[in-house]
């Protein structure tokens, strides 16, 4: 097996996932269609789902995943329009996160540019794209934007079996996960599996999986 992820997490996803064929999800924060991508390996098994990034890699996804749907923008709790801050510096990271944009600069990165992208929620991708789609992963990183994302998620109508979010600050180790699990944890969902920048959170009703996660 082929890792393209930095930190095996495609790895753990495949094994979880292996008895599933054509599984769907979204990967919110794709940044680039294969290096350091969590769904790429899946995407080469057969899966296709939604890729939600907003720095223009439209042609990229184009050659290398044209079966995915991408959407060019930004995932939050309300939908509207939103000034990304871009750090070229940081490996192509944008956020809209103050205190993400305050982090790198006390580190020294600077963003070099700004732009503005239009923001979905994640009830409008599914309702609009996967409305008839068992949606069985969603992969999150999207740069101190957690706590957004989920609020826009109605985890009582679309379950994710799994949930991969990176979980410390960017670029190091230190634990960021304190403002946004709670919107898991209080809707059914297991913390079950941490690999020191990601935590996997598993639906309940999907327990049969947990022994993948060992």
């Amino acid at each position: 097996m082929i890792s393209y992820t930095r930190n095996f997490e495609d790895v753990i996803l495949q094994r979880v996932f292996s008895g599933i064929a054509n599984g769907c999800y979204i990967d919110v924060g794709a940044s680039t269609p294969v290096s350091d991508s969590n769904t790429y390996g899946l995407y080469e098994q057969g899966w296709r789902g939604v890729v939600v990034e907003p720095l223009p890699y439209q042609e990229y996804w184009q050659q290398a995943r044209p079966e995915d749907v991408l959407l060019s923008a930004a995932i939050g709790d309300q939908p509207g329009s939103l000034t990304l801050q871009v750090f070229n510096q940081a490996q192509q990271i944008s956020s809209g996160s103050a205190e993400t944009i305050a982090h790198w600069q006390r580190n020294g990165v600077y963003p070099t540019h700004s732009i503005s992208v239009p923001v979905l929620t994640l009830n409008e991708v599914i309702a609009n794209h996967l409305s008839d789609r068992t949606l069985h992963l969603l992969s999150i990183d999207v740069e101190g934007m957690e706590l957004q994302v989920l609020r826009g998620l109605d985890l009582s109508q679309h379950r994710p079996w799994v949930v991969v979010l990176e979980a410390v600050l960017p670029g190091c180790q230190v634990p960021a996960h304190e403002g946004w699990e709670h919107c898991l944890l209080s809707s059914g969902y297991s913390m079950v599996y941490f690999d020191g920048t990601n935590r996997f959170y598993l639906a309940q009703e999907q327990a049969h999986l947990l022994h993948h996660f060992s």
